[in-house]
């Protein structure tokens, strides 16, 4: 049993891990902001501290006694500012770290993203050997690239990186509401003509990776590790499956990248001068995200962490619309 503090346990994937390592036999403290998803981890045996990343001196009585930090708090709404993005993601990674200094945490858990890898372009069987891309336009991703640059240059509490793609299941907040804005007309976006394949992992595999970084060797401590169900799919055939729920069937909507891109960047500067607080309908990072072929190699996770996923992909991306139907 190792005592684990969770941040951003109130968030979709903070939520499932904080209630799988305590099912687990761990004592698990929640870190977040919403009360209401506070309480019902309550009802879980699981202690909730209601937190803001700024609040270091907070988190650092919440780390104390700790044995495992697990960091997933950040702003991962799509076409925020950059200044926004700083503030909470690389601000407050910042935070995170200075709380853990003098603490008994012996390893902090991050989450990263797999899209910080290369300039863009198609890539196929990526290692994590593969550098990491340079200043990113993509505001989101520089600050998840700044964040690994931090880490790497302030060791305070040994690390393990994990960088997923794209994470999905019940409760995500992001990726199946963006395919659920289509589906209520029946189509989903296909912004390129040829095929373009994706690797995203389900939530359940997910917290598996994060239990066996709780529990591997400390040789694993300082190294990044990919995470993805193992199996990469077609990106049509993906989106085309989470988006049909019931008898609703979908149709692709032809969009060019550059008209894509460029629709996007209109509603996001549309959204953040009078919408600030809500998600663009079609975010520029979505866009790019189905429009270029990314797909992972995780023998690392495999052979180091002991990972290994338990749910299919194809049984994966048939349980959120059964799920939805509900």
């Amino acid at each position: 049993m190792k005592r684990i503090a969770i941040t951003g346990a109130t968030g979709f994937i903070g939520f499932h891990v904080a209630r799988a390592l305590s099912r687990m036999g761990h004592d698990v403290t929640a870190i977040g902001r919403n009360i209401r998803i506070g309480r019902v981890l309550e009802q879980g045996d699981i202690y909730f501290v209601r937190c803001e990343l700024s609040n270091a001196r907070r988190m650092r009585e919440a780390f104390r006694g700790q044995d495992v930090v697990i960091h997933l708090a950040g702003l991962t709404r799509l076409g925020a500012t950059a200044e926004e993005y700083r503030v909470t993601n690389v601000i407050g990674t910042r935070n995170v770290m200075q709380a853990m200094s003098g603490t008994s945490v012996k390893r902090w858990i991050h989450v990263s993203t797999a899209q910080l890898y290369g300039h863009g372009q198609d890539q196929m069987g990526t290692r994590e050997t593969e550098p990491l891309g340079p200043k990113n336009a993509d505001p989101f991703l520089e600050s998840k690239r700044q964040n690994e640059i931090d880490i790497d240059n302030f060791v305070v509490v040994p690390s393990i990186i994990l960088r997923p793609q794209i994470v999905f299941g019940p409760g995500d907040r992001h990726f199946y509401p963006f395919l659920a804005r289509f589906a209520r007309f029946k189509r989903v976006p296909r912004f390129d003509l040829g095929e373009s394949y994706i690797d995203p992992v389900y939530i359940d595999n997910f917290v598996d990776a994060i239990a066996a970084a709780v529990n591997a060797p400390d040789t694993c401590l300082g190294k990044a590790y990919n995470i993805t169900n193992g199996q990469p799919v077609e990106s049509l055939a993906f989106i085309t499956t989470l988006a049909e729920t019931g008898s609703r069937l979908v149709t692709p909507l032809k969009i060019s990248r550059v008209r894509g891109l460029q629709i996007a960047g209109f509603l996001e500067a549309i959204y953040r001068l009078f919408a600030p607080a809500t998600e663009c309908p079609m975010p520029a990072g979505m866009v790019r995200l189905l429009t270029r072929s990314q797909t992972l190699n995780i023998d690392a996770a495999g052979n180091e962490l002991g990972y290994k996923p338990k749910i299919a992909i194809r049984a994966a991306m048939n349980i959120l619309p059964a799920h939805h139907r509900r």
